[in-house]
């Protein structure tokens, strides 16, 4: 054996678990290098990508491409939830109206300045929203007991109906898309705590 052969230093163990992780994790993959996947404009992520990297040096775009990648994720995520939408006869801001009165909890109510605040909207857009929602009975404008002068935004019984079963068909579909994932031990709380590492660095300062 040469003198200067020197022994590996063994890896930290979180990071050869990950390491290991995230080769299991590529075994799962498939090339995907035909029909729309590879269209040069509308193809997946790798392809969008594959073209920077030919515009910049790899080091300096590659920080951008998380973005890339999560632009287009969160587009498929939006063209899934839209079907679900046409099918309660729904558009998608509706939607996530409703998903936002659902998530608070019972009594499923808002203010309306929450969701300006919430939806980053003008106050017309978000008295539009409202109206809609309102004359298909999925929400009604209650008072405020809290301010005299003020109202909420309310679930109304059709509108919990409406958008529960919204969200049993998307976690269903989400689990059965996701399968690959969920085989591997570990997989899911390293993607959510990858992202909410990427969320916490671009995200504001306090």
């Amino acid at each position: 054996m040469p003198s200067n052969t020197r022994k590996k230093t063994p890896l930290p163990a979180p990071v050869q678990a990950h390491l290991d992780l995230r080769e299991t994790l590529g075994g799962t993959l498939t090339e995907r290098s035909e029909g729309l996947q590879a269209d040069p404009l509308w193809g997946n992520s790798d392809v969008l990508i594959g073209q920077w990297r030919t515009q910049f040096a790899r080091d300096e775009v590659d920080p951008l491409t998380f973005a890339i990648r999560i632009r287009r994720i969160a587009m498929l995520l939006d063209e899934a939830s839209a079907h679900e939408c046409d099918k309660a006869g729904l558009t998608l801001n509706e939607m996530l109206l409703l998903m936002a009165l659902r998530r608070v909890g019972p009594p499923y109510a808002l203010r309306p300045t929450d969701i300006l605040k919430m939806h980053s909207v003008t106050s017309g857009t978000a008295t539009y929203r409202i109206d809609q929602l309102t004359k298909q009975d999925l929400a009604e404008r209650i008072p405020d007991p809290s301010d005299r002068r003020g109202y909420l935004i309310r679930l109304t019984p059709r509108g919990l109906e409406i958008i529960d079963g919204i969200l049993q068909r998307l976690m269903v579909e989400h689990r059965r898309l996701l399968a690959p994932m969920s085989d591997i031990p570990g997989a899911f709380e390293v993607f959510e705590e990858s992202l909410r590492l990427y969320e916490r660095c671009i995200g504001p300062r306090d």
